[in-house]
């Protein structure tokens, strides 16, 4: 990186007052096989047919793995963009396991979904000569740079001055609340609890009780997809899950939530509610991406730890089952000792791509980028008119999933999608029409006040990864999976996990470099104020 360090809350500000233009097209048809950085000379043959677009692209899915090749939105991409795309998925689950094998193989595929340059292992990669530098393609496809602001690939510029990583955006602020089935609690007289207390008293009114008239008592209290489904509710533990927070013993430094005690006790508490079979019985075990959104939206759950944006699907699935099925979205809960809980916001970078150096066609890579945000925008926001949108009232209404036919299901998009300008991350005039869309829009007002409440108190990550620690680069990786990762992944889900065995795991962390790595990143990081991704 750049000795010039940008405090975090001034992304913040170049992040929202950044105008993404998206207007500028260029449809040259560049040859195969350019030089490293230079663009190659477009054609200029009158009337010559352009090539087709032809790249690999290895990405996880966050939707189920059942992405076929040469489905239906497939085709209509070739016919639209002229372009065809080699893709190979991996469930994002087993992403960062899997792709550590595929990288040392060496082989690797044009288009690369990758954590970025404030990982080690793929700022390595980078300083190695295995990605292309992107700055002259960048400015020859304005569209492709406008969509992310000045601010971020300045943030994510090489030590050498160039940019490799191209960033996938998020909105900052992304609640994953816990969702319940409104119907059933009104019919067992369970009040929308307001405190962790309170939930784990109505986990346990459902666990002794039928809420589905089946006679078999056998509806799963709570359940989840993993650890961070659960980011918010750690928050009434004042955690900022996966990050590092003030030490408890001295507001000058800071420390990781691994070393923070209150995370620990989190992770008990969690623990507590699984021997007492309130917390879903597969988690952590089962290793499907979807199989506790499945669950909820077939009636087997009755409270669910999910993203916020899965509120439409959850509806419109349940009322399929039960139309008299409603879903409910509780408030921040409260924690053990009163801490108000509040959402775990993000930095607004959540993974991205790299396009590989030895790429056939990295013009034709970015000039199927640069048409995905010009001229064919509306493809890749709303896709086929009529198979995964309507047009009402002059306006692009989205069809929910479940309504689409298989070749336009979310599952064959997902894969192929890339690059989104920050402009659309939080669009609440495009959410309410989907809403209205999917016929829920009576629950639209409902859901955004939910969301602004979760919004109000934010427990944000406070290390700077931009300023990178030397002991972290050398050390880190290895500690973390010869100490922790072994007990962490166990605290949940076995019987002989305590605090005690963490507290005793942490100890040798820190002695074999773990407060190594604390001290210096608390002497390379000056500003230790919270920082603010969004005001």
């Amino acid at each position: 990186m750049k000795n010039k360090k940008m405090a975090l809350g001034t992304l913040a500000l170049l992040l929202l007052s950044s105008t993404v233009l998206g207007c500028t097209s260029n449809n040259g048809n560049g040859g195969a096989g350019a030089g490293k950085g230079t663009p190659p000379a477009e054609s200029t043959v009158e009337g010559a047919k352009p090539e087709v677009i032809k790249f690999s692209y290895l990405r996880p899915t966050w939707g189920p793995a059942t992405y076929a090749k040469g489905g239906a939105y497939e085709k209509e991409l070739l016919k639209q963009a002229n372009a065809e795309i080699e893709v190979s998925i991996i469930p994002v689950i087993d992403f960062d396991a899997k792709i550590n094998t595929i990288l040392a193989g060496g082989d690797l595929p044009d288009v690369l979904w990758a954590n970025g340059p404030l990982m080690e292992r793929d700022r390595d990669l980078q300083e190695q000569g295995a990605f292309l530098p992107i700055d002259d393609y960048l400015e020859k496809y304005p569209a492709v740079k406008d969509a992310v602001p000045d601010g971020i690939w300045e943030q994510l510029r090489a030590a050498d001055g160039h940019s490799y990583f191209i960033p996938n955006l998020i909105y900052p602020i992304t609640p994953a609340p816990i969702m319940y089935r409104q119907d059933w609690f009104e019919k067992l007289g369970i009040a929308e609890p307001k405190t962790v207390d309170e939930l784990v008293a109505a986990l346990e009114v459902i666990k002794n009780s039928d809420p589905d008239g089946n006679g078999k008592n056998d509806t799963i209290p709570l359940t989840a997809g993993y650890e961070w489904s659960f980011k918010d509710v750690a928050t009434a533990w004042e955690v900022s899950m996966n990050g590092w927070t003030p030490d408890p013993n001295d507001g000058n430094r800071i420390i990781p939530s691994i070393a923070n005690e209150k995370n620990i006790d989190f992770f008990v508490w969690l623990q507590s509610l699984y021997s007492k079979g309130l917390l879903d019985p597969e988690f952590k075990l089962n290793k499907e991406p979807n199989f506790a959104e499945d669950k909820f939206n077939a009636g087997m759950a009755a409270v669910i730890a999910t993203p916020w944006v899965s509120y439409i699907e959850k509806v419109t699935k349940l009322q399929k089952l039960d139309p008299n099925a409603k879903v409910g979205i509780m408030s921040p809960l409260a924690g053990p000792d009163g801490t108000p809980g509040g959402t775990r916001s993000v930095f607004p970078v959540d993974r991205g791509f790299y396009i590989s150096a030895k790429a056939n066609d990295p013009d034709g890579i970015f000039r199927y980028l640069n048409w995905t945000l010009t001229e064919g925008s509306d493809f890749r926001r709303y896709g086929v008119e009529g198979k995964t949108y309507n047009v009402v009232e002059g306006k692009k209404v989205v069809i929910p999933n479940e309504q689409r036919e298989a070749g336009y299901k979310g599952e064959q998009i997902e894969p192929l999608r890339f690059l989104d300008p920050i402009s659309e991350k939080l669009d609440w005039d495009s959410l309410q029409l989907d809403y209205e869309g999917a016929g829920v829009g009576d629950q639209f007002e409902y859901v955004k006040s939910k969301f602004e409440e979760y919004a109000q108190v934010d427990y944000p990550d406070w290390r700077d990864y931009t300023i990178a620690s030397p002991a972290d680069a050398e050390l880190g990786a290895r500690l973390w999976n010869d100490y922790m990762q072994p007990v962490v992944d166990s605290a949940i889900i076995s019987k002989s996990a305590t605090k005690q065995s963490w507290l005793d795991a942490l100890q040798k962390w820190s002695n074999a470099g773990g407060q190594k790595i604390i001290d210096e990143v608390n002497g390379l990081q000056m500003n230790k104020n919270k920082p603010d991704y969004v005001n």
